[in-house]
C-alpha cells in the first residue's frame, strides 16, 4: 500500500499488529523454520489437490516469516524507529540464514525438492544467494519445460512463479505456459466451460466455481506484458517504470493505470518491422522506459531523433533495450 500511494497511515496504525505477527511466527517457529500452514495450496500433483503436494510446508511458511521479518524493518525505517529496524533486519538475516540452510541443495543448485512454488519464493523474495539465482531460475525454466510448458504451483506459488520468470527475462515462458488449452491453467478452465476463475487449475467441479486466488496473472499483464511498474525509489507512482516485454505471438497490448498521480497509459504494437510505444506519464512524475532496440540512433520520438527531444535523456543500453528517463506528458517511440 506504500509503495502505490507514498502514504505512511496505514503502517502506522498497524505497526504494533504486524510486530505482534511476526513475534506469533516467532512462537512457531523452531531454529528460524516456521512448519505449520497449507502450503502451496491447489498445487499440481499425483493426488487430488489441497495441501501442498511437491513444496515442503515448511519452506513455504519460512519464506513469508522473512518476508514479514523485512516488511516490519521496512516499516520501522520509514516511522524513524531506528531501533527496530535493526531488530527486524538482524531477524530476517536469521530466517534467510537458516532457510537457506534448511532447503538449498547445491548438488541440484534448487531449492528443496525443486518445486516451481520453492524456487520461484526463494527467488522473488530474496532468500537466494546473488550467485545461486541464475541455476534456480534456469530450475524452475527446466521443470516448466520438462512438463510441456506445463505449470505445477497452486494458489500460493503461482503469483512467484510469475514474478520470477518475468523479473529474470523469461517473459516468454509464462506465454507458453498461459497460451494452451490441453494442460490445467486458464485455457483448460475455458475449454472445461468455466465462466469465472475456478479454485482447481482443471476446473474440478468438486472444488469452488468461483475463486480470485488464481487471478495473478492480472499483474503480469499490467507490470510486463504492458510494462506499467512503480519505481521504489519513488514510491506512489512519483517515478514510474515503462517496460514492456513483447512475448509469443502478440503485436499488441494496451494499458491505462489510474494511479494515485493520474492516469499511466503504455500502448505497444509490433508491425512492419517497427515497435512503437505511445506511452502518458502523469504530471510531476518522472518516468524510466525501456525500447527494445540496437541502439538509440534506432529510436526517434514523434519523428525526431532522441538527441533532439528536450525531455528525453538516453540512459544506457541494458538486456537489449534503449533505456531512457523522460519528464511527464506524453511520448510516441517508434524504434527500428
Amino acid at each position: 500500500q506504500y509503495e502505490w500511494t507514498d502514504d505512511i497511515e496505514l503502517l502506522r496504525r498497524h505497526y504494533d499488529g504486524m510486530k505482534r505477527y511476526v513475534a506469533y511466527l516467532g512462537s512457531k517457529s523452531r531454529d528460524g523454520i516456521v512448519s505449520h500452514g497449507l502450503g502451496d495450496w491447489y498445487d499440481i500433483g499425483p493426488k487430488p489437490p489441497g495441501y501442498s503436494q511437491l513444496t515442503p510446508i515448511p519452506l513455504t511458511a519460512t519464506a513469508f516469516y522473512y518476508q514479514d521479518a523485512i516488511i516490519v524493518a521496512q516499516a520501522a525505517k520509514l516511522l524513524g524507529n531506528s531501533g527496530d529496524a535493526k531488530k527486524y533486519d538482524d531477524l530476517a538475516a536469521q530466517i534467510r540464514t537458516a532457510f537457506n540452510k534448511a532447503f538449498y541443495k547445491s548438488d541440484t543448485r534448487q531449492y528443496a525438492t525443486g518445486s516451481q512454488c520453492g524456487n520461484a519464493l526463494a527467488l522473488v523474495m530474496g532468500l537466494a544467494e546473488p550467485d545461486q539465482r541464475a541455476g534456480v531460475l534456469e530450475g524452475i525454466v527446466q521443470d516448466v519445460r520438462k512438463r510441456g510448458n506445463g505449470l505445477t504451483a497452486g494458489d500460493v506459488g503461482y503469483r512467484y512463479l510469475l514474478r520470477a520468470l518475468a523479473d529474470g527475462g523469461r517473459s516468454d515462458v509464462i506465454f507458453d505456459i498461459n497460451s494452451r488449452s490441453d494442460k490445467p491453467g486458464y485455457g483448460y478452465q475455458l475449454k472445461m466451460g468455466a465462466t469465472s476463475l475456478t479454485e482447481a487449475w482443471d476446473a474440478l467441479r468438486s472444488s469452488s466455481q468461483n475463486h480470485f486466488m488464481l487471478g495473478q496473472i492480472t499483474e503480469w499483464f499490467y507490470h510486463d506484458l504492458a510494462g506499467i511498474a512503480s519505481d521504489p525509489s519513488g514510491p506512489g507512482f512519483k517515478r514510474i517504470v515503462i517496460h514492456p516485454q513483447p512475448v509469443g505471438d502478440v503485436t499488441w497490448a494496451r494499458a491505462k493505470y489510474d494511479s494515485i498521480r493520474g492516469p499511466i497509459v503504455s500502448d505497444w504494437k509490433l508491425a512492419d518491422g517497427k515497435f512503437t510505444l505511445t506511452v502518458a506519464i502523469p504530471a510531476n512524475t518522472t518516468a524510466i522506459i525501456w525500447i527494445p532496440a540496437k541502439n538509440s540512433a534506432a529510436v526517434t520520438e514523434g519523428g525526431k531523433s532522441l538527441a533532439e527531444v528536450e525531455r528525453v535523456k538516453v540512459l544506457r543500453m541494458e538486456s537489449g533495450c534503449v533505456v531512457m528517463e523522460v519528464e511527464s506528458g506524453k511520448y510516441a517511440f517508434v524504434a527500428k
